[in-house]
């Protein structure tokens, strides 16, 4: 049961910290800009809509995954296999151009996303006890959202630069593996 304060000082804090930002940024750039990637791509929006349905829907239920592999597994291994399946369907959305590849990333996405979800917040309690989990929650979350705020220009930025996507999401992907 470490303070906040003890947190902050332990390597700990700022590896699952900066993991969690890493892992999380590409959920950001994945919401603004998959409309224009499958746009690009020669897709509809009604494709684009049913494909956001479907890792929204893999994502619920691989919540509940996540949360009971994180009971039977170290979170650790857990998180690495989840943010895996994260990062292998961005890679895929990169190369999608059937109706079966943009569910092949649909299902790898929301898998990952869902099932990291409730270990990147149920982790700090395993390395800083439940005492002040909330405050060291809170802090833990700051570096995590500076990643997301960039993330979304990133990509539009890298999109503008590129001319496609590509070159971003193999970097976010690659950002996630990392985290």
């Amino acid at each position: 049961d470490l303070t906040a304060g003890e947190a902050v000082r332990t390597a700990a804090f700022w590896l699952i910290s900066v993991g969690h930002g890493l892992t999380a940024m590409v959920i950001l750039a994945i919401m603004a800009h998959v409309g224009l990637l499958l746009e690009d791509a020669g897709f509809s929006i009604q494709t684009t809509a049913w494909i956001v349905s479907v890792y929204t829907g893999v994502s619920m239920i691989f919540q509940l995954v996540g949360g009971y592999a994180g009971d039977r597994v170290p979170k650790r291994i857990a998180l690495f296999v989840f943010s895996t399946l994260q990062a292998l369907g961005v890679v895929v959305l990169t190369f999608a151009t059937t109706i079966p590849s943009l569910l092949l990333f649909a299902v790898l996405f929301g898998a990952g996303f869902g099932g990291r979800n409730p270990l990147t917040i149920a982790i700090r309690g395993d390395y800083f006890g439940q005492a002040s989990f909330g405050k060291i929650l809170g802090l833990s979350t700051v570096p995590m959202n500076l990643f997301m705020i960039l993330a979304p220009p990133f990509a539009g930025w890298m999109r503008d630069v590129q001319g496609d996507y590509i070159l971003a999401f193999w970097v976010l992907a690659g950002c996630s593996f990392a985290g």
